[in-house]
């Protein structure tokens, strides 16, 4: 028996079964919706494992040649040039939908600021090379980001959807079906004994008039 308070009618078993048929609409579209954020979920999870290998080679790269050039200049010069914040790196977000779910979209750029921040005389070649590759790292760091923070809204909407489905499936859906069993057994029984009755009526009817 559902735990869905019904009264055995024929009007609520139309009602019954139009919820019924609602419920299931919404089942079949949030299935399609779960199924389709699955499949964005698994492209933009390789997206990022993919450019996390560029990234973390990138930066493995960039620390190498960063430590040649500290050996060369000395340590207290290359941190002061480190710390510089000549150019910054500038980031403007913004939104897409996927399956109706908003993901960030973010786009990362230097600074127009103009110069690098420490003199050409008395620093050796390689710091230009290592100063455009860090330059460069931020910035895949940066789309790394967006990329790791779109992979958890997808999933974070995965679970929500996958969610409804089963309480659609495993509660609503369960009891609106046997709501409906239950009314259409005992509106069939009460034809069943109506057809019994007026039977037996149209008998004794039958018997009276032929003693006539």
């Amino acid at each position: 028996m559902s735990d869905v308070d019904v009264c055995p009618t024929r009007m609520e078993l139309l009602n019954v079964d139009a919820k019924l048929a609602l419920c299931r609409r919404g089942y079949d579209m949030l299935k399609k919706k779960r199924d389709t954020l699955i499949r964005e979920y698994g492209v933009a999870k390789r997206e990022h494992n993919n450019f996390r290998g560029e990234v973390d080679a990138c930066m493995s790269s960039c620390f190498r040649e960063a430590k040649l050039v500290e050996m060369e200049m000395g340590g207290v010069s290359y941190r002061n040039i480190a710390y510089n914040k000549s150019r910054r790196i500038v980031i403007s977000t913004e939104y897409e939908k996927v399956v109706g779910v908003k993901v960030p979209v973010v786009d990362a750029k230097l600074s127009d600021d103009e110069g690098r921040g420490y003199s050409f005389s008395g620093t050796p070649p390689a710091l230009d090379g290592v100063v455009d590759d860090f330059r460069d790292a931020g910035l895949m760091v940066v789309k790394l980001a967006a990329l790791d923070r779109k992979v958890h809204v997808l999933m974070d909407e995965i679970k929500r959807t996958r969610r409804k489905v089963n309480a659609l499936e495993k509660v609503k859906i369960k009891n609106l079906s046997e709501a409906h069993k239950y009314i259409r057994g005992y509106l069939d029984e009460m034809e069943r004994e109506d057809y019994s009755r007026l039977k037996h009526i149209k008998e004794v009817v039958k018997g009276e008039n032929g003693r006539e």
